[in-house]
């Protein structure tokens, strides 16, 4: 079984209870500014938290979702978890290969914690770039060059410390302990991705570096600011409307 195989079997249940893990939903969430009747492809779905967010926190707006991701273990995970929400198709694809979709199908792409992972990054956006419509937007997070696991937890274990009642916090405390297990396995995992990274396996890209790979594939009006207990980029950029021309704008946020 391959790392992601093995990760696929621990990675949800161990993130789910994660503060910083829930706050990164929710920034990608709301970076994507969902609107009424929006298809959005979510690459790289694994487990289908993101999906699940998106759906939940945009109830009300007629929107559809396609996820995919090369695990299958990933997949099954996602359907068991999306089963029961609205207009969601799964499916396996590798996002090292073209996509299986026409030009201009998608009006929001989101990505998380997965470019780093591919083969080449620049493609992989190309693709991006290319599925979405005229003036629809993409949105990423990626590690920094320096993320590892030692801020994360740090954060979880302030947030937990401010959690009030008592019970809610004895609630996550005891979660946690139960959890312990799990996150030696997806630590250890952790560990390797982090030395793969180091290794230059990996694309943990500096901001300069992810402004210029997406201004080489034409997106425009990029926003680059930090996320994940400051661990990752959260990256937001748009494609040109049919027509429009004129230069890139790179801001911070």
């Amino acid at each position: 079984m391959s790392i992601w195989g093995i990760y696929s079997c621990f990675y949800d249940l161990s993130l789910r209870n994660l503060f910083p893990y829930r706050q990164l939903l929710d920034d990608l969430t709301r970076a994507l500014e969902v609107k009424g009747g929006e298809r959005i492809l979510d690459a790289g779905c694994g487990p289908g938290a993101v999906i699940e967010r998106v759906i939940k926190e945009n109830r009300g707006k007629t929107i559809s979702v396609v996820g995919v991701d090369f695990s299958r273990g990933m997949i099954g995970r996602a359907r068991k978890r999306c089963m029961k929400l609205p207009d969601v198709r799964l499916q396996v694809a590798d996002l090292n290969r073209k996509l299986e979709f026409p030009d201009n199908s998608f009006d929001k792409v989101v990505c998380s914690n997965v470019l780093y992972a591919l083969e080449n990054p620049e493609k992989v956006l190309s693709e991006f770039y290319r599925v979405l419509k005229p003036g629809a937007a993409v949105v990423i997070a990626n590690p920094k060059p320096n993320a590892g696991e030692r801020e994360l937890v740090r954060e979880h274990l302030r947030t937990l410390r401010r959690l009030s009642p008592f019970h809610r916090r004895a609630y996550h405390m005891i979660v946690s302990i139960l959890l312990i297990p799990v996150n030696l396995v997806v630590t250890t995992i952790n560990k390797i991705i982090l030395t793969r990274a180091r290794n230059r396996e990996y694309h943990f890209l500096d901001k300069g570096s992810l402004s210029r790979i997406l201004q080489e594939v034409r997106f425009r009006n990029i926003s680059i600011s930090s996320c994940y207990a400051d661990q990752c980029w959260l990256v937001r950029a748009e494609k040109w409307e049919s027509g429009q021309d004129g230069e890139d704008r790179v801001s911070d946020s």
